[in-house]
């Protein structure tokens, strides 16, 4: 067998959990961050000795056969209708059964009927600059647009910007070309026809979440291969371990990782580092994603106990642990970020502050051994030194574009209402900062790892192979590679454009 014998998550117990969840405020105009949704994991391991021996194709069934994971009903009878006054209430369309959005077939498509209602106007493809009163040709492609905008942003040309805005909004279409989706993403996302798909698609972000989960590797790729990095380094014998993760969630990384302790005959502590609710908006609630967790510790006969905590009581906490003598445990401390399934963005600066924790707690002798994984959905925009405003636009929309066109592959023309919703709920959210103060302001702090006394956690080829089997590299344009000069990062590419980097060290 090979390295990852995973499970799929245990969805009927997940589902029960969350179904009651209020994601009508999935997305707040008047939060400092934006978001999107988190993603999934499960594994059974077989030998307490050799964690590799575990396939994910062994399991894959279970996805979709059974009580765990009904394809026919999940999202049967979606319907998008317009709640405001003054559009028309006619449905966009029906999204139907997930197996259907899978397989990319479906035997309803004349049942898909008008797009959202849209301003008239669009039709106009013509702008006129205020100050000097130049008509732009209404052939004037978005791409063009898009690459103005980012130069006017730039220079300060505040006016121009915005009517550069104004004709680009009048050539986006959510259910058009990549570019087309892209840019309506962009721009329209607060817009009164953007904030009417994301009310409607929102009202079904459960039966969304687990199916874009299952669909696109990103999250699976990054929590296998982290998952897979912390069960490589786990030390024998010690009895404790203690997960400390920077963003839970909904938790769906960690069944795998409970088991494996389990079948171990170790104990888990398990902590969660409070988010900030001044700034940051979540779909998911810690409560329940406690009980959602502990319900799955019980059925894995693992000890575990939950808590919550800020980064700078976890520091001051485990110190004091270390001086009493009562550090005997092994240290994950988990980071996983900007993955288009978590549902928001977290600021760096955030990140590079839990970060220098682990670090310094693991550098020194700490309070125990350990080990570090980090997981970036940005790794290849967050490292660079822009120019300037528009090479910093330039290079994140050509990053989101490549993620509508990975997204295009799993939810084809055949299944434009499911990707819309797709897009609507789990991409369009990592965008906004584009257009906005936040990611430029950011972006010009620059982002490092702080990490530098700590070893790269040399990553297996037997991950490598089973990451590959994931994405399935053979038959898709998803590559996936080893790198770091101490092969301890993972990095899921497509068409050559990296998309998920994880890294790891202990």
């Amino acid at each position: 067998m090979m390295q990852s014998e995973l499970l799929l998550p245990p969805w009927s117990t997940f589902n029960n959990t969350y179904s009651n969840l209020d994601h009508t405020s999935l997305y707040d105009p008047n939060m400092d961050l934006c978001m999107t949704a988190d993603h999934e994991f499960s594994s059974s391991f077989t030998s307490p000795e050799v964690f590799s021996e575990v396939s994910w194709d062994s399991c894959v069934p279970m996805m979709f056969t059974g009580e765990f994971f009904e394809l026919k009903n999940l999202c049967d009878n979606i319907q998008i209708t317009s709640p405001t006054e003054g559009l028309e209430s006619n449905p966009i369309g029906e999204i139907e059964g997930v197996d259907e959005w899978l397989n990319g077939s479906s035997d309803t498509e004349e049942n898909v009927s008008s797009e959202v209602p849209v301003n008239e106007s669009s039709m106009d493809m013509s702008l006129t600059y205020p100050a000097d009163e130049m008509e732009i040709d209404n052939q004037l492609s978005l791409h063009h647009l898009l690459k103005a905008y980012g130069e006017a942003m730039e220079n300060g040309q505040k006016e121009l910007s915005t009517e550069i805005v104004k004709s680009i909004n009048k050539k986006t279409n959510p259910r058009g070309t990549i570019l087309e989706r892209l840019a309506f993403n962009l721009f329209q996302s607060k817009e009164r026809e953007g904030e009417y798909l994301r009310q409607e698609s929102s009202k079904y972000f459960m039966k969304a979440f687990m199916v874009f989960y299952q669909s696109l590797p990103y999250g699976k790729f990054a929590h296998f291969t982290a998952n897979s990095a912390i069960l490589q380094a786990m030390p024998d014998d010690i009895k404790t371990i203690h997960i400390i993760d920077f963003d839970v969630g909904e938790g769906i990384q960690w069944p795998p990782v409970f088991e494996a302790i389990s079948h171990k005959g170790k104990s888990l502590r398990f902590t969660s580092i409070r988010l900030d609710n001044k700034t940051i908006c979540s779909p998911w609630d810690f409560e329940r994603t406690k009980k959602w967790l502990y319900h799955h510790a019980r059925q894995s006969g693992l000890k575990l106990q939950i808590e919550e905590t800020s980064i700078e009581d976890l520091a001051s906490g485990l110190t004091r642990m270390k001086q009493m003598g009562r550090g005997k445990e092994w240290l994950v401390f988990n980071c996983m970020i900007q993955l288009p399934h978590m549902a928001r963005r977290r600021r760096r600066s955030h990140v590079t502050n839990f970060l220098k924790v682990a670090e310094e707690l693991l550098a020194n002798g700490g309070v125990s051994a350990g080990i570090v994984t980090f997981a970036d959905g940005e790794a290849q925009n967050s490292s660079i030194t822009y120019s300037g405003y528009s090479s910093f636009f330039d290079k994140h929309t050509r990053h989101y574009k490549t993620q509508f066109e990975s997204l295009e592959q799993h939810f084809n023309a055949h299944l434009t209402e499911a990707r819309t919703a797709m897009e609507t709920l789990f991409l369009a959210p990592f965008m906004c900062p584009l257009v906005g103060p936040q990611g430029w302001e950011e972006s010009t702090q620059g982002f490092n790892l702080p990490i530098t006394s700590l070893k790269g956690q040399k990553l297996s080829q037997e991950s490598l192979n089973e990451a590959k089997q994931i994405v399935n590299e053979r038959e898709s344009s998803y590559k996936v590679k080893i790198a770091g000069d101490e092969e301890h990062e993972m990095v899921l590419k497509w068409k050559g454009t990296p998309l998920v980097k994880v890294s790891s060290w202990i």
